[in-house]
């Protein structure tokens, strides 16, 4: 599978060890992601990638120099854990998908208190979170408490699929407050995400990409049903 991460600004680490604070900690203001609007869209990202992975957690993980928190979750009830135990700083330092099939036997992660207690991590993957500009945030990620083999192409071009809707989501808000046009309201996000859907759906015909056609004309009836109430 040819590489879709080649272009990224990868964090800096000190003498220590430790991601630099000014690699990363202002990317959360950067892009917006403070902000309580709209969340639910992430929410929806996170159980997408739980449901199509078959994993009972999964999150969208942005990490800062001395800790990573959750813009979004789903099976985990923390809200941030320190960066000395994080499995997505280690994805956002190289290309591609990062597998764990069982992290107690993995010398990068054995000895993690989320793995020899609290969660119980066994498995896991993640997909980098990389912006337009190259720089990465974070990652998707999906997570089992018990081991498994892996993931096949298909799963992880499910993942890297899921990353790239997690950072057209971010870029988007990005832009909508660049141009002076952040909406307040919840029917102006939906007209907002109704014309999104349109350009998307005619670039596909264009290409004669069928299948995504399918099942975005299956989201913009979706998002239609929602204007209207």
């Amino acid at each position: 599978m040819e590489s879709v991460f080649a272009a990224a600004t990868l964090p800096r680490r000190d003498e220590a060890g430790m991601i630099m604070a000014n690699e990363t900690d202002g990317n959360a203001d950067r892009y917006g992601l403070h902000e309580p609007l709209a969340d639910h869209q992430y929410d929806a990202l996170v159980a997408a990638a739980a449901q199509q992975l078959g994993t009972p957690i999964s999150t969208i993980s942005i990490v800062e120099a001395r800790r990573q928190w959750f813009k979004a979750r789903i099976g985990l009830d923390v809200v941030e854990t320190p960066i000395e135990e994080s499995f997505c700083a280690r994805v956002v330092e190289q290309d591609g998908v990062m597998v764990v099939p069982d992290a107690t036997v993995d010398p990068r992660f054995h000895d993690y208190p989320n793995v020899t207690g609290g969660t119980g991590i066994r498995f896991y993957a993640g997909a980098p979170l990389t912006m337009r500009d190259g720089t990465r945030i974070g990652t998707i990620c999906v997570i089992d408490t018990k081991p498994r083999d892996g993931l096949d192409a298909q799963e992880q071009a499910t993942l890297v699929d899921l990353a790239r809707r997690t950072v057209a989501a971010i870029e988007m808000r990005v832009d909508l407050r660049a141009a002076g046009r952040q909406p307040t309201e919840r029917a102006q996000w939906l007209d907002q995400a109704g014309d999104h859907l349109m350009k998307a759906w005619v670039a596909l015909d264009l290409l004669g990409a069928t299948a995504e056609l399918a099942r975005l004309e299956q989201v913009i009836v979706e998002v239609d049903a929602l204007r209207s109430t």
